[in-house]
């Protein structure tokens, strides 16, 4: 395999990712930048791979503290595996909040209406509760959470692809440059 072959690859299963059957490149794991400086790991679901723009979309919830940390500083990391292959993702990018109403609204109304229950919830995500129960959903909670939903786009800078296939470690990253992107074979 060459390196437009592994790109075309990557981006495949990036899109397969996102689709509603799911893959082990659905769930991610990011990494952004705490407002104290330090690093803050989380898992996402990743919703949407767009090829020619070199983006990946998630949402979340508005009152998150991530969102807050990505308005401060957009840089994040992205990470998944895939142990059965033996492949793991890795990626660099710029996080921003995604503000296109329309855009907003068609990604809200395409989701599992049990991934929106999340958004109805009274609490803010990682707010101190007495009890689990308090974190969920109540009967006089109105409304249908839309007013909590984020949506925030990644626009890749990088891409690393590893394969710890045994007996045949490869690794290539790949970078967005002049074109589109540029490839390049490293040390596993």
């Amino acid at each position: 395999m060459n390196l437009p072959e592994l790109h075309t690859l990557i981006w495949d299963e990036l899109c397969r990712g996102a689709s509603p059957a799911r893959s082990p490149f659905t769930i991610w794991q990011l990494a952004t930048v705490g407002l104290d400086g330090a690093p803050q790991l989380r898992s996402i679901v990743l919703r949407e791979a767009n090829i020619s723009a070199g983006t990946l979309c998630f949402h979340t919830d508005l009152r998150s503290p991530k969102l807050a940390e990505i308005r401060a500083d957009g840089r994040v990391a992205m990470l998944a595996v895939d142990l059965d292959r033996h492949l793991q993702l890795r990626l660099n990018g710029v996080a921003q909040v995604v503000q296109d109403a329309t855009r907003i609204r068609g990604m809200w109304t395409g989701s599992r209406p049990h991934t929106l229950i999340l958004y109805k919830t009274p609490h803010a995500p990682g707010t101190p509760i007495a009890q689990p129960e308090e974190g969920h959903v109540r009967e006089q909670d109105r409304g249908d959470g839309f007013e909590n939903f984020a949506l925030v786009e990644v626009r890749l800078e990088r891409i690393e692809w590893l394969d710890l296939t045994p007996n045949q470690h490869r690794r290539a990253r790949f970078e967005r440059g002049q074109v589109p992107w540029q490839g390049q074979w490293i040390a596993p």
